[in-house]
Formats: C-alpha cells, structure tokens, sequence
C-alpha cells in the first residue's frame, strides 16, 4: 500500500484506508504539488477493499496465503 511519507512520484491511481470499522477506496488526482483523494467505494473488510483497488488499478491480484 502507498505510504504518505514517503516521496515518490509512483503513486497508484486508487488506494485504501480505514475508515472507523470500514475501508475506503479513493482515486487520487494531482493539480500541481497538490493530490487530492476522492472516495470512490466503501467496503466492510480490508480485503474486499484491496481487491477492488487491484482491480481499479489494473494490477493482478492474489489473494492472501492462509
């Protein structure tokens, strides 16, 4: 997942975060030095979160070894 401290200009188009007990997917567009997220879905497990934020995203994605 996109760490915020860190400066880099490859940051993916979507992510997620906490939101209370939820997960939120956001698209993030640049203006300038400006990004600015906006949430796009919501969903009640992390996984579903980062699954669709693979998807959005364009990347493969597999799920977790148990």
């Amino acid at each position: 997942m996109w760490n915020p401290r860190k400066k880099t200009n490859n940051r993916p188009e979507y992510s997620y975060d906490p939101i209370g007990s939820r997960w939120a997917v956001y698209q993030w567009e640049k203006s300038g030095n400006i990004s600015t997220g906006n949430k796009v879905a919501e969903f009640s497990t992390r996984e579903e979160a980062r699954k669709e934020c693979f998807r959005l995203n364009g990347w493969k994605y597999q799920a977790p070894k148990s």
